[in-house]
């Protein structure tokens, strides 16, 4: 029933933090388009807000906050990990990019206050980055994404090939050892493949939640990631498995 059905999926999205219609579709066994329909019947009760192919819980306190924050609380603790090793990896004087995702996020907020320059596309990480006097901030231009908080598009593509970048942090929706590094918005992509092309190291920052995944764009293989920066709950096995393949990786805690 679809009463029961609405039940179940926001019992899913308090225990996940988030959902996607393709997901649900498989999981409930129904088109995507009644799921679309559940989730729209959710959000006119002011119960969920809708995301790009997805769904995420409306927040108990008052006023909005855009979805990207409310991601940041999903495996807090193992992206505060991986957003601290990576800090540490900064050098002064650097001059480092940093996408849109959560873990990057982190990064900032232990990325200590000295002189280097970080060029991002995120609102929320230049938000972070006001309180750190010391660093210059390159906030790339273009199309406004609110459930982001991203700035993507042709604009934003071009001013990014006029820079070079020491060190390009960036997180994704999926990694594995046969499709690489995936995503699932194109314009995401897109940006993030300029980015890649004018920096000497790529530095992946992705959680062990995110191994196995596949998603719609293939943005890079493992074999091109510099150094992959995930945690402890990562299996042995798997990472034995991108050692053979000559991967660069380091677990956190």
């Amino acid at each position: 029933m679809a009463i029961n059905r609405k039940e179940e999926i926001v019992k899913l999205l308090k225990q996940n933090g988030n959902a996607k219609v393709a997901d649900l579709s498989k999981l409930f066994g129904v088109t995507e388009e009644t799921i679309r329909r559940d989730l729209d019947r959710l959000e006119a009760d002011g119960v969920i807000l809708r995301t790009h192919g997805g769904a995420v819980l409306v927040p108990k306190e008052k006023g909005f906050e855009p979805p990207v924050l409310q991601r940041e609380s999903i495996h807090l603790e193992q992206k505060e990990a991986i957003g601290k090793y990576a800090a540490s990896l900064v050098e002064e004087g650097e001059i480092i990019a940093l996408d849109a995702s959560t873990t990057c996020l982190q990064l900032v907020k232990h990325l200590p206050d000295k002189p280097l320059t970080v060029l991002t596309y995120s609102l929320a990480v230049v938000n972070e980055l006001i309180k750190k006097k010391e660093i210059s901030v390159i906030l790339i231009g273009g199309n406004f994404d609110s459930d982001s908080m991203a700035i993507t598009g042709m604009s934003a593509e071009n001013m990014v090939e006029a820079y070079h970048v020491d060190k390009f942090f960036f997180s994704c929706q999926g990694f594995d050892d046969q499709r690489g590094v995936s995503e699932p918005y194109e314009a995401h992509a897109r940006l993030k493949e300029k980015i890649l092309n004018i920096s000497d190291q790529h530095i992946l920052v992705a959680d062990s939640s995110k191994f196995g995944k596949k998603s719609l764009i293939r943005l890079l293989g493992l074999e091109d990631v510099d150094l992959l920066i995930t945690d402890t709950k990562m299996a042995n096995s798997d990472v034995q498995l991108l050692k053979d393949k000559g991967i660069n990786i380091v677990r956190t805690s």
